[in-house]
């Protein structure tokens, strides 16, 4: 969705590094700025406020960034999704992929000083099993998640704990996405017993073993706005290489950023909205993660009785051109989709391209006359742009679709596509770093993608069987998922996108990691 547009973000060792030449200094507030050879802080941006700081809590794009700063995983994932060791050192995995054994780093401590043992990784498990009851496919592969949530066990029989430094996680069957889901950051590691706090209590003031920790948080007003600000202050017995910034003040809003207030900030968390205009400005460079965010219609088989006919919901499917749309709307600066199965998956093909001829043939089986729906979107990020476009491709097919855009986008993805009746258009991603859970969570009962709450058993049934160790049947699966998506057309694919960073010169480089979140612990700044 445009939850974590994201939404997460991830630890990752392996960098895509941008070296970016300048040498200038931002214009910053009087008070409290520190001399070029002094301390290096930065000033960041970002949309909207967390709401929440713990790490299986995480929806929004701002909580993978804080999460991915404050603490690590047991595994790491680099920009392309490739895994690297973080919190383990090293592991085993049996042959079946069903046993796991993580010997993990030694010396690592937490903010407050306190050492990270096995027994951290055991509470965070457990914890995540308990907390998050269902909204995570991959933890319920875990030997005993079902006893365990029904409290016929103390603890999960799955996860022992051999030694200090040594944790075994068995599996009731073979997956082999479950590496990926623990270096997602719902999966970043918690100090046991939330180290004597409540869990009220550390939701805002956690402690990791991350490159950062959060010194403190309180609201300042720049330019009359007021702003939620998250005080970074580096780690300095962190056990990983890091950059030169010393302290980030990462100043947060649920209202859009006003361009007259941006001269106070060295890092923008921007959307398309926002940048054609920073872009022109000499003091910004502009910048852009991987595009793997996947927009996407969602169509609502009960708004009328023409969405509720499979055959108009594919024609939908069918006569929007994805080619044009990136050409026309986005200027050749976003990817067109044409399948609901994400690039990270095995099996997806990145030259399938979806037969538009197939509208003019699927209109012509229907009766004659307009068809008529609504079609909800929000302004921000050319969506509304989007809405306009698909509304003027199915005009061409006696098509009349009322375009209704929001500007609050904040409201849009927590309250309002919950309760419209119209059709939908929002941001779905394949998430950190596994594909999968994308899926999953389109399909499931319960999902959090699967606003509609659509009854997919079919669909279900097949991304179950999806984690197979055998790489030709799971690729013939997943051909056999793209074209259930398209005979149901429940879910329409438009595009793919990334989100945008606007840097100032002073900021030497810039890392992005998997999920598009940008490497806070490797910047490295102009001293």
């Amino acid at each position: 969705m445009g939850l974590r547009n994201g939404i997460g973000g991830l630890a990752a060792a392996l960098l895509l590094l941008l070296a970016l030449p300048g040498c200038s200094r931002p214009e910053r507030e009087t008070a409290g700025v520190l001399g070029p050879k002094g301390p290096q802080l930065l000033r960041a941006l970002i949309v909207p406020q967390p709401g929440s700081l713990l790490p299986h809590e995480g929806t929004y794009y701002v909580e993978g960034q804080l999460s991915d700063a404050i603490f690590n995983n047991l595994v790491c994932a680099n920009h392309m999704g490739s895994l690297a060791p973080e919190l383990a050192e090293n592991w085993e995995v049996s042959p079946d992929h069903r046993q796991y054994t993580f010997h993990l780093r030694r010396g690592v401590r937490f903010h407050d000083g306190r050492p990270f043992t096995a027994a951290d990784v055991v509470f965070t498990l457990e914890n995540l099993i308990e907390k998050s009851r269902g909204k995570f496919a991959e933890i319920e592969y875990i030997d005993g998640y079902e006893d365990f949530l029904a409290r016929r066990t103390s603890h999960v029989r799955g996860i022992r704990m051999l030694d200090e430094h040594t944790v075994q996680v068995r599996l009731n069957s073979g997956f082999k996405f479950f590496l990926p889901f623990l270096a997602a950051e719902y999966a970043a590691i918690v100090p046991a017993a939330f180290a004597g706090k409540s869990e009220e209590d550390f939701r805002w003031h956690p402690l990791g073993t991350g490159p950062y920790r959060l010194a403190r948080t309180g609201t300042r007003t720049v330019d009359a706005r007021q702003y939620l600000v998250f005080s970074l202050e580096k780690n300095r017995t962190y056990f990983a290489a890091t950059g030169n910034v010393d302290a980030i003040d990462l100043y947060t809003t649920n209202t859009s950023i006003d361009s007259a207030s941006t001269r106070h900030f060295d890092l923008l968390f921007i959307s398309d909205s926002e940048m054609p205009e920073l872009s022109g400005r000499p003091e910004f460079k502009i910048l852009n993660s991987s595009p793997s965010i996947l927009n996407f219609l969602v169509l609502n088989p009960g708004e009328n009785d023409w969405m509720s006919r499979v055959e108009v919901r594919q024609l939908v499917y069918f006569a929007i051109n994805r080619e044009k749309l990136v050409r026309e709307v986005f200027h050749n600066q976003a990817m067109p989709a044409h399948s609901m199965i994400p690039f990270g998956l095995l099996g997806h093909n990145p030259y399938y391209r979806l037969d538009y001829a197939r509208a003019a043939a699927i209109r012509a089986t229907l009766p004659p006359g307009r068809i008529s729906f609504t079609l909800l979107t929000v302004a921000k990020d050319r969506r509304g742009q989007v809405g306009e476009f698909v509304r003027r491709e199915l005009a061409r097919f006696d098509i009349d679709v009322k375009v209704i855009t929001m500007d609050d986008q904040y409201d849009y993805f927590t309250r309002r596509i919950y309760d419209t009746d119209a059709s939908v258009v929002m941001g779905g991603i394949p998430d950190y770093p596994s594909s999968f859970h994308f899926l999953s969570h389109l399909v499931e009962p319960n999902g959090y993608y699967n606003i509609r709450r659509f009854s997919l058993p079919a669909l279900q049934a097949s991304i179950k069987t999806l984690p197979s160790l055998d790489t030709v049947n799971e690729a013939r699966v997943l051909a056999e998922i793209s074209a259930s998506c398209e005979r149901e057309a429940l879910y329409v694919p438009l595009y793919h996108y990334s989100n945008f960073v606007a840097i100032r010169d002073r900021i030497r480089s810039i890392s992005f990691k998997y999920g598009e979140v940008a490497d806070l612990a490797r910047l490295e700044v102009i001293e």
